[in-house]
């Protein structure tokens, strides 16, 4: 039976799916590289601009001064100082919302370590910064090359030299599905979670890498629309499977979905009888049933490979789904029954399902 009266709203949730049953870290092999752009072609020979720079993996290749290339950057203002040491530290927003704050002491010599750095999406496990100036690590697209200076990871030195890592080349790589959603739910009539995620094996066949987006209707006057995408050399049909079966796996899920029932007496039978107009003969009980599933979630397959193999973790595709409706709610039932977290089984993409809340200011 569904409970009706909620405490609070979730403003957000984030589902991890993953090999690992653990509340592991999410990204132990990343790098966040402070650098200075254009060094020498600034006012008085200083640089044009500076980058904080995101590597999901290593940084540097291991061949000589090749680096990797970065998945995300954005520049850092100059605001009357130069940003890494200055007082208060500085944070910048990444492309994907992810705001980064790092505290440096310009003080300190390479390549020891010199302040730290916290990202908003794992703010209990901070990067150490070290000193580390190396030319030539990023090109920008005007041409001008990037130079690092402080390098923050949590591999407790700057570089680690891929293959010396604990890892090689030949160790298999891990796969991990990540979801998010927000706290935005839609309720629909006689309807079933199962049925709802189900949709999205009509969206893709075995020559597909993208999905069809037309809408589906799902009754209580809602659609449902997919979208999702496999990248190349990645098994693009399996890619897609893998990612609808963990779908289909949390949509069994009680944790996934929320119920309620309403009972209404009707009058099967009238009373027709000359002067008992408006009288009942018989009363029965209708039953309606109702399930509330999240608006939206995205979910992204990723390679990660082993620490030290010198490979980057790459994407294998993403897949997600909206439902449209002319209302929806603001819920906090995921959050209420889960708590701070909760695994559940999914054979069937080999991995067990981790989801966790971020709770709303209004679940207090």
């Amino acid at each position: 039976m569904f409970t009706k009266n909620f405490r609070c709203a979730s403003w957000g949730a984030t589902l991890l799916f993953s090999a690992s049953v653990a509340l592991a870290q999410r990204s132990p092999y990343e790098n966040i590289v402070l650098a200075d752009c254009g060094i020498g072609l600034g006012a008085n020979g200083g640089s044009t601009s500076r980058e904080m720079i995101y590597y999901p993996g290593d940084v540097w290749t291991g061949n000589g001064l090749d680096t990797y290339r970065p998945t995300m950057m954005v520049n850092v203002p100059w605001s009357g100082s130069y940003p890494w040491g200055q007082a208060g530290g500085v944070s910048a927003t990444m492309p994907n919302g992810d705001v980064f704050t790092v505290h440096i002491d310009r003080s300190i010599k390479d390549p020891n370590p010199a302040g730290d750095a916290w990202h908003k999406y794992e703010l209990d496990k901070p990067l150490k910064c070290y000193s580390y100036h190396w030319d030539k690590v990023y090109q920008l697209a005007d041409g001008k090359w990037c130079s690092s200076a402080y390098v923050c990871n949590h591999r407790g030195k700057p570089y680690v030299k891929p293959g010396s890592g604990g890892g090689n080349n030949n160790d298999k790589d891990d796969t991990t599905i990540t979801g998010s959603t927000n706290s935005d739910w839609v309720e629909l009539y006689e309807q079933t979670a199962e049925n709802v995620v189900a949709t999205v094996r009509r969206m893709f066949n075995d020559k597909s890498t993208d999905c069809d987006t037309t809408a589906i209707s799902i009754g209580s006057g809602c659609t449902i629309e997919w979208s999702c995408h496999a990248n190349e050399g990645h098994s693009e049909l399996h890619s897609l499977q893998r990612l609808s079966t963990a779908f289909a796996n949390l949509g069994k899920t009680k944790e996934y979905s929320s119920k309620r029932e309403t009972t209404t007496r009707i009058c099967r039978t009238p009373d027709t009888r000359p002067g008992r107009e408006g009288q009942c003969l018989q009363w029965v009980d209708k039953v309606d049933h109702y399930v509330k599933v999240p608006r939206k979630i995205k979910m992204t397959m990723d390679n990660i490979p082993p620490k030290g193999s010198g490979r980057n973790p790459s994407e294998h595709g993403n897949m997600e789904y909206e439902i449209k409706c002319s209302k929806s709610s603001l819920e906090c039932a995921l959050c209420n029954i889960i708590g701070t977290g909760l695994t559940v089984p999914s054979a069937g993409i080999g991995a067990s399902v981790l989801i966790g809340c971020i709770s709303s200011p209004l679940c207090r």
